[in-house]
C-alpha cells in the first residue's frame, strides 16, 4: 500500500480518511467496470500529495482538483 512509507503520524491518519471521502464523491460518477482503476489511481493522487498537504481538508481539495486534470 503506497501509504506505508509514511512515517509521520498525521500523514499516516489523515491519508485514508482523505481516499475515503473522496472515493465517497467519485464512485457513484464512475461506471462499475472502471471502478478499480480508478480507486487504483486514486490512492496513488492521496499518496502523492499526503506529504504536501497541511490537514485532511487541503489534501481532499488537492486531490480532487489533480483528479479531474486529465
Amino acid at each position: 500500500m503506497p501509504f506505508s512509507t509514511f512515517q509521520d503520524p498525521a500523514d499516516l491518519a489523515r491519508a485514508p480518511g482523505a481516499l475515503e471521502q473522496l472515493w465517497q464523491r467519485i464512485k457513484p460518477i464512475i461506471e462499475e467496470a472502471d471502478q478499480q482503476r480508478e480507486y487504483d489511481r486514486l490512492v496513488y493522487l492521496v499518496a502523492a500529495s499526503a506529504l504536501a498537504a497541511h490537514d485532511e481538508e487541503d489534501l481532499i481539495e488537492r486531490v480532487w482538483e489533480r483528479y479531474w486534470q486529465r
